[in-house]
């Protein structure tokens, strides 16, 4: 480092007898700076650790000597944010606004641990545990709506269940209306004339007095009338007879014949439930009549 340098550094950055020595080696002249007692308390200070060596240090230094100068930090700004008569500073700061209502500290009583004993009913109601939840009065319809059970399809849509009923409903009247219809077209005239004879006899009744008796001339007329297929006095009393009703007769597949020519009921399923014997007895009966007729072309061949 030149002398240059050395001197410019010690006349604004050093302090004491080496920077005096340095000056005095170059030839320049340092400012005087003021005593130490009229420093004020936000001033730099220079601290010269070899001050106590320096009548045994040679009187020519290296070059690299006037660097190792150390300066003291000024710690002095943090001590002038207060307020002081001698800095001129003053910290100025905004007003803190007061805390709403609902972040206002509450002051909250510990329960007092039960011990025993005779307690009196405001100790007693302390020591209860109480309910925060406060009741709601509910209307017969909300409850009836929180009870009821929520459907959803498979997508997960919550379901209308008065609109669902309402769209069965109505399926349900029109699946009914057509197989009234179906029904009403599908029946016959006999049917039909058989429907509108009870309505005539329904208007009858309607008319007629709530008593009758056995002098009823339209009751026993329709009792002489009617015919059952068991009335032994049938054929030769019923003035009007018709198809109507008789015994029912099998009208299936011809059955298996039989010794005494019985018919099957009108029920039987055609299957023969018996154990044979009528079907050996026919084919006996067969046989003894080819084994005779045999016979006889035998006897007469030779005529």
């Amino acid at each position: 480092m030149t002398s240059s340098m050395q001197a410019y550094l010690a006349s604004k950055y050093m302090s004491g007898p080496k920077a005096d020595a340095i000056l005095a080696k170059s030839g320049g002249k340092k400012k005087k700076r003021k005593a130490a007692g009229s420093t004020p308390t936000g001033s730099t200070l220079i601290k010269d650790e070899d001050i106590a060596d320096w009548g045994a240090a040679p009187q020519e230094a290296d070059d690299d000597e006037g660097v190792d100068a150390v300066v003291a930090e000024d710690r002095g700004f943090k001590k002038r944010q207060k307020k002081d008569a001698e800095s001129g500073w003053e910290t100025v700061r905004e007003p803190t606004p007061p805390a709403p209502e609902d972040e206002q500290p509450q002051v909250v009583d510990e329960p007092t641990p039960f011990t025993g004993g005779l307690l009196t009913s405001a100790q007693l109601k302390k020591t209860l545990p109480k309910k925060n939840a406060q009741k709601v009065e509910l209307t017969q319809e909300e409850i009836k709506a929180a009870q009821e059970t929520v459907y959803r399809d498979a997508s997960g849509r919550k379901l209308d269940m008065a609109a669902e009923r309402a769209e069965a409903a109505r399926r349900k009247r029109e699946r009914e209306e057509k197989e009234a219809a179906k029904m009403e077209w599908g029946k016959g005239l006999t049917q039909r004339d058989e429907a509108e004879r009870r309505r005539k006899e329904l208007e009858a009744m309607r008319a007629a007095p709530f008593a009758r008796t056995k002098d009823d001339a339209a009751m026993n007329e329709d009792m002489k009338a009617e015919e059952r297929w068991n009335d032994p006095a049938a054929a030769f009393l019923t003035k009007k007879r018709s198809k109507g009703l008789r015994k029912p007769e099998y009208t299936g597949p011809p059955p298996p014949p039989n010794r005494f020519g019985i018919r099957p009921g009108y029920r039987w399923d055609g299957v023969d439930r018996g154990n044979g014997f009528e079907k050996k007895f026919f084919q006996r009966q067969n046989e003894r009549k080819r084994h005779g007729a045999e016979s006889h072309d035998w006897s007469v061949e030779d005529m």
